[in-house]
């Protein structure tokens, strides 16, 4: 089948709704003190996880690698925590071709070169792709924060150290259908690598933080590295980004999809 530069951007977009990274091995960049328990670990993680009612990130750009392709294109990223989060995809000068809605409820992604939206609920992209993600696993991600795939709400002492080893800097965590490991930076407090595991090995998510500086006040990557597994499949997504304000007012409005046609979003998933 031909892979189209806009089929390659939409498989991206939808593949960013469930948040991966890089594959090579990722570092830890500091010692953790060996009395450090897990529970502790995750304490200090929460307390100084970045925190905010909404992110607007003005100028970034995505390297896009799938199926032997490869493009950089220009993006912007709002999100209004609890709420909303839309991306927005400019390849070319600026004009938006390319749009992702994410509410609490669902997805809708719209493609503007073709006139077409396609939308999902969450419990759907589980069903297809086995990962227990929803909305709040979505802005965690975004958001470098802390969360267990599938569950709520959850305790410090859910936590463990990966083969009870202190000196791995790999948190470990059992969601409902995914297993997560967390690799952290104790001097700066922050998770530096996330990687999700179906339970039957057949999907992997990772994402790599890199780059940590102040963005209006806020210590936050500079750098997100994406890269998402399916059996023989990967698929990569690059994320620099350059400006970003915190906290400002913003009102994300859905929308409106009556001047589009639906399509199938079945036809972008990974086989």
């Amino acid at each position: 089948m031909k892979v189209t530069i806009n089929k390659i951007i939409l498989l991206s977009i939808v593949l960013l709704a469930f948040g991966a990274c890089k594959s090579k091995k990722l570092l830890v960049k500091s010692e953790i003190p060996t009395e450090m328990t897990p529970a502790a670990m995750v304490a200090k993680l929460q307390d100084k996880q970045p925190a905010f009612s909404s992110a607007n990130i003005k100028k970034m750009t995505v390297d896009v690698d799938m199926k032997e392709r490869r493009m950089t294109v220009n993006a912007t990223c709002k999100m209004v925590t609890d709420s909303a989060i839309h991306l927005s995809i400019q390849p070319f000068f600026g004009i938006e071709l390319f749009k992702l809605e994410l509410t609490p409820w669902n997805i809708v992604l719209i493609d503007k070169t073709n006139k077409t939206y396609y939308e999902a609920q969450y419990t759907q992209l589980r069903s297809r792709l086995g990962l227990d993600f929803d909305y709040k696993s979505i802005q965690s991600v975004i958001s470098n924060r802390l969360f267990v795939s599938g569950i709520k709400t959850f305790l410090a002492d859910d936590y463990k150290w990966k083969d009870n080893d202190v000196k791995s800097g790999i948190l470990t965590v059992q969601g409902e259908r995914m297993n997560q490991e967390i690799m952290v930076d104790a001097a700066l407090d922050r998770i530096i690598g996330l990687v999700l595991k179906t339970n039957d090995g057949s999907y992997t998510l990772k994402t790599e933080y890199s780059g940590f500086k102040n963005f209006d006040k806020q210590l936050f990557p500079e750098m997100i590295n994406m890269e998402a597994f399916n059996g023989e499949s990967k698929a990569s997504l690059y994320f620099k980004i350059e400006d970003v304000e915190f906290d400002k007012p913003l009102v994300l409005e859905a929308a409106n999809l009556r001047r589009y046609q639906r399509g199938n979003l079945a036809r972008f998933f990974i086989k």
